[in-house]
């Protein structure tokens, strides 16, 4: 049978989830540096998925390898911030969203049909959608409606240093 390849969920990952990080690092007021760091590791990450899913034999292998050492990276930066004293919960659960969205590209990459195809299309197909309503839609959504408390949070944090 041959591989199916959903190309524009890379798409669709490598223009909303750098958006993502933005947003989080941005309630988080990190440098410039963090950030490029955190979605350079972002972007890294799903291309390196991408070129994984079309590659063939062995190398693909690799590829997924990759994806998941900048998972890693990208995971452990994001609970480093969290684990931050005086961060609201409301920017921890931020943080949870992305953190839930970052390990699961790799996970369903290796089970889905790029990877070992151990879970069905419609398995695969059904995983994906959830997790990418519950990453871009759910932050969005969460983040709008609880942006007046994530402003006042940064607002009082900001004040202190005046």
């Amino acid at each position: 049978t041959p591989r199916v390849i959903f190309w524009g969920r890379y798409v669709g990952h490598l223009i909303a989830a750098p958006l993502i990080m933005v947003d989080l690092s941005l309630v988080y007021q990190l440098d410039t540096a963090a950030m490029l760091q955190l979605v350079s590791y972002d972007i890294i990450m799903y291309l390196a998925g991408f070129v994984g899913a079309y590659s063939v034999g062995a190398h693909k292998w690799t590829w997924w390898f990759v994806a998941l050492v900048f998972a890693i990276l990208i995971t452990i930066q994001l609970v480093k911030m969290c684990m931050a004293e005086n961060v609201a919960e409301i920017t921890k659960m931020l943080t949870y969203i992305v953190i839930f969205g970052t390990c699961l590209f790799p996970l369903m990459w290796l089970l889905g049909s790029e990877g070992t195809a151990a879970l069905g299309l419609s398995q695969e197909v059904g995983i994906v959608a959830v997790g990418d309503l519950v990453c871009s839609v759910g932050f969005g959504l969460y983040f709008l409606l609880n942006y007046d408390q994530v402003m006042e949070d940064e607002e009082g944090d900001a004040q202190q240093y005046v």
